[in-house]
C-alpha cells in the first residue's frame, strides 16, 4: 500500500517561442530525434487534429465500460505486455505507431508470438491504399488503423522497416506543394516491397470505441487486462513543446509529466490546432503533482495554496526511449519513453479507441473457415488437415435453438435452453455458435452442460461491450457421445443491464473411428516451502513445481495460500518454463490479510503437462510485506 505521491515543479524554468517551428508540420504528430539527427524536441511535430477526431463519438453516447459499485484498485500497470518503446522520428505517424504498440501489447498478451515486432510502414500504407482513409495527409487515427489491421492485417517489421524520414520532391518530383494534391504514396513512402506483399499477415478483431472517462477507461483496463489507445488535442505546454508561447518546465519534460491545459494553454494552443495519440497502459489515482500557471511557476489558488492535478494514467509514446528517463518518486518503475498523462486531460480532450486478443493458431484448424497458418490454404484445402476427422466424413450438421428468452437481471439461475442429438457418434470437434443481445456484456456467463459434464463458454468478458455474437470452439467435448441433451445457461450477475438470448447452436464433427483415449486423469502437484515476498519489487519470488508425468492438458487449476498484510498490491502469474504466462490475479481488493484462492487456468489447454511450472508473485506497491505460504496445481489429462 503506498501514500498518496505529491511532485512539486522544479526550480529551473525555460522560455521557447516555437510558433513559427510548427507552419509546416501539422499533418504529422510529435516526433523525436533519432542518432545524431538535429531535430530537437522543440521542433517535434504534431498531428492533424481533423484526422484524429474523424468519427469520433462523444462521452455522451457511449456506456461507461464499469458499474457504478464496481470497486477498483488505485494503482494498476499493464508495462509486463509492453512491447519496446519505438520512434516515429520525423513523421506524423503517432496514432499509426500507437495503434501497433497496442497490437503487439495484445500479440504478448495472448502469448503464442514471442517478441511481436509489426510493421508500423505497412499500417500506414494499408489504412491509406487498402481502407482508402486519410489519403492527403501523413494522419490517421485509431478507428482507421485497426479498421486496417482487422480486415487486412498487417506484416512484421522485417518485412517492410520503418522510413524515420517522409518523402519529399527528392523521392518523387509529385511529393510537394498542397498535401491535398499529393498521390497516395507521398505520405506511405511508396508502395510495399515483394517481400511485405507476400508475407503472412496479422490480425486483430474489430475495434471500438470506450467512453473516455476516467471510470470507464479504467474498468476496461482491470476487467479485460488490456491496454487503451487515445489520441486527441495537443496542448503544447502541457507537453512542454516548444511550441508553445507559454513558459515550459524542463522537469516535467524530463520525467514525462503532462498536466492538464492552463486557460491560457488551450487558448495559445487552439491557434495552431494539433493533436497527438498514445498508448495508456496503466494509472495512478493517488498521484498528485503541483500546477505549472502560464508564467512556468507552481500554481496557487486565491488563499496561497498549491493547485495539484490529481490522477494520472501510465502512457507508451513513440518518441524513443530516450524521452521522460526520469521516474517519478513512489510510482510504478518504468523504462524510458514512458510518460505521466492527467486523468482529465483524456477525459475532456482525447477519444478512447480498443480492440481484443488475436485468434492465433500456429497449425490449420480444419472446421473454423479461416487461414490459421497463413499460409493460404484453410480447412481441408490444408494438407494440415489430410488425415483430420472434420475433412474425413461430413459433419453430424449443425442444430440449433430459438429460445427468445429474456435473461433475467442479476439472478443465480439464468435462463437455459437445450438442443437434444439424437444420432450416436463420437465427437471430433464442437463449436458453439450464440446470439445474445445485451447492454452490458461483461455480466455474462455462459456454461454448456452435457453428459454430467459443466463447461464454461464466457466467463465475463468483453466489459462494456453490447451483445455476444460469436462462434466458440470447445475442446472439452471431444472424444465423448454426442447423443443427448444439450443444455446452454446464460446468467447475468450484475445489476441494471438486460438482454435476450435469441438463438444458440451445435455444431458437431463425428470421428471415423475411435478418437483415442477418452480416460482423463486428475493428479495433484504441490510445493509448501514458504517464501518472503519482498515489497514493491516487480520481479518478485518465483516458486517451482516439476511434473515427470506426461499428458495433455484438459482442465487446470492452481490454488495459491498468501499471507500479506495489503494483498491488493500483490500480482500473480503461473508460468509454464520456456513456454507462456497466465495472470492468475493483478492487484485485486481483497480485504482477508491471509487468503487461499482456487484459480481455473484455461491458458494451457491441450498442451504437454510434463515439465517445470513457476508461480511468480510479486508485490507492486510499498509499505507492506508477505509470504507465499504454498500453493499447489490439479491437472486433469487424457
Amino acid at each position: 500500500m503506498q501514500t498518496p505521491r505529491f511532485l512539486s515543479s522544479g526550480l529551473r524554468f525555460v522560455a521557447v517561442a516555437g510558433a513559427s517551428l510548427l507552419a509546416s508540420s501539422l499533418a504529422g504528430c510529435a516526433q523525436s530525434p533519432t542518432g545524431d539527427d538535429p531535430l530537437t524536441f522543440e521542433e517535434a511535430q504534431v498531428s492533424d487534429l481533423a484526422a484524429l477526431m474523424d468519427g469520433a463519438p462523444s462521452n455522451d453516447t457511449l456506456a461507461e465500460e464499469g458499474k457504478a459499485d464496481e470497486r477498483l484498485p488505485a494503482r494498476f500497470d499493464l508495462l509486463a505486455i509492453q512491447s519496446p518503446v519505438r520512434n516515429q522520428a520525423r513523421r506524423g505517424t503517432c496514432t499509426i505507431f500507437a495503434t501497433t504498440a497496442l497490437m503487439e501489447s495484445l500479440y504478448v498478451a495472448e502469448g503464442t508470438i514471442p517478441n511481436p515486432d509489426f510493421s508500423e510502414q505497412f499500417l500506414q500504407w494499408s489504412t491509406k491504399r487498402e481502407l482508402g482513409r486519410f489519403t492527403t495527409s501523413e494522419g490517421s487515427n485509431p478507428e482507421a488503423n485497426l479498421g486496417a489491421i482487422s480486415r487486412f492485417g498487417i506484416v512484421e517489421e522485417s518485412a517492410w522497416p520503418y522510413d524515420t524520414f517522409a518523402w519529399g520532391p527528392s523521392n518523387d518530383a509529385a511529393c510537394t506543394g498542397e498535401e491535398s494534391m499529393r498521390p497516395i504514396r507521398c505520405f506511405t513512402n511508396g508502395e510495399p516491397p515483394a517481400a511485405a506483399l507476400t508475407a503472412q499477415r496479422f490480425t486483430l478483431p474489430a475495434g471500438r470505441w470506450i467512453n473516455s472517462r476516467a471510470s470507464s477507461i479504467q474498468s476496461y483496463m482491470v476487467n479485460n487486462r488490456l491496454p487503451v489507445v487515445v489520441s486527441g488535442t495537443f496542448f503544447y505546454q502541457a507537453w512542454s513543446h516548444g511550441g508553445t508561447m507559454l513558459v515550459t518546465n524542463p522537469d516535467r519534460k524530463r520525467r514525462g509529466i503532462v498536466q492538464y491545459p492552463s486557460a491560457e494553454d488551450q487558448t495559445d494552443s487552439r491557434m495552431r490546432p494539433a493533436g497527438h495519440g498514445i498508448l495508456l497502459v496503466g494509472f495512478d489515482n493517488e498521484m498528485r503533482v503541483q500546477r505549472i500557471n502560464a508564467q512556468g511557476q507552481p500554481e496557487v489558488d486565491a488563499m496561497g495554496q498549491p493547485v495539484y492535478d490529481v490522477g494520472f494514467y501510465l502512457f507508451k509514446n513513440s518518441w524513443n526511449n530516450t524521452w521522460a528517463t526520469e521516474q517519478v518518486e513512489g510510482t510504478t518503475t518504468h523504462p524510458g519513453g514512458f510518460g505521466w498523462i492527467s486523468q482529465r486531460y483524456v477525459q475532456e480532450f482525447m477519444t478512447a479507441y480498443v480492440s481484443g486478443l488475436p485468434r492465433i493458431t500456429q497449425r490449420e484448424v480444419c472446421d473454423d473457415v479461416r487461414d490459421n497458418d497463413g499460409d493460404g490454404r484453410a480447412d481441408c484445402m490444408d494438407t494440415d488437415c489430410t488425415s483430420a476427422p472434420a475433412c474425413a466424413m461430413p459433419p453430424m450438421g449443425t442444430t440449433t435453438a430459438s429460445p427468445h428468452a429474456a435473461i433475467p437481471d442479476n439472478s443465480t439461475t439464468g435462463v437455459s435452453s437445450e438442443i437434444t442429438i439424437t444420432d450416436p457418434g463420437q465427437i471430433a470437434s464442437l463449436a458453439v455458435d450464440v446470439d445474445i443481445t445485451h447492454t452490458y456484456r461483461g455480466d455474462l456467463k455462459l456454461t454448456l452442460e452435457h453428459g454430467g459434464r459443466t463447461v464454461t463458454v464466457v466467463d465475463r468478458t468483453g466489459a462494456g461491450a453490447d451483445n455476444i455474437m460469436e462462434a466458440f470452439s470447445l475442446a472439452d467435448f471431444n472424444g465423448t457421445e454426442a447423443m443427448g441433451v444439450w443444455r446452454l445457461t446464460v446468467l447475468d450477475t450484475a445489476r441494471s443491464d438486460t438482454g435476450t438470448l435469441n438463438t444458440w447452436g451445435l455444431r458437431i464433427t463425428r470421428c471415423t473411428g475411435s478418437c483415442g483415449s477418452t480416460t482423463e486423469t486428475t493428479r495433484h502437484y504441490e510445493n509448501t516451502t514458504a517464501r518472503d515476498i519482498p515489497d514493491n519489487d516487480v520481479n518478485g519470488i518465483s516458486s517451482e513445481i516439476q511434473v515427470t508425468d506426461r499428458g495433455t492438458i484438459r482442465r487446470l487449476t492452481a490454488t495459491v495460500t498468501i499471507q500479506h498484510a495489503f494483498p491488493n498490491d500483490l500480482r500473480i502469474a503461473l508460468q509454464r518454463v520456456g513456454g507462456r504466462e497466465v495472470v492468475l490475479f493483478d492487484r485485486q481488493d481483497v480485504t482477508d490479510t491471509m487468503f487461499t484462492r482456487t484459480f481455473t487456468v484455461d491458458g494451457f489447454a491441450d498442451q504437454e503437462l510434463s515439465g517445470n511450472w513457476r508461480l511468480v508473485v510479486s508485490d507492486r506497491a510499498n509499505a507492506d510485506t508477505g509470504r507465499l505460504v504454498s500453493w499447489s496445481m490439479d491437472a486433469t489429462t487424457r
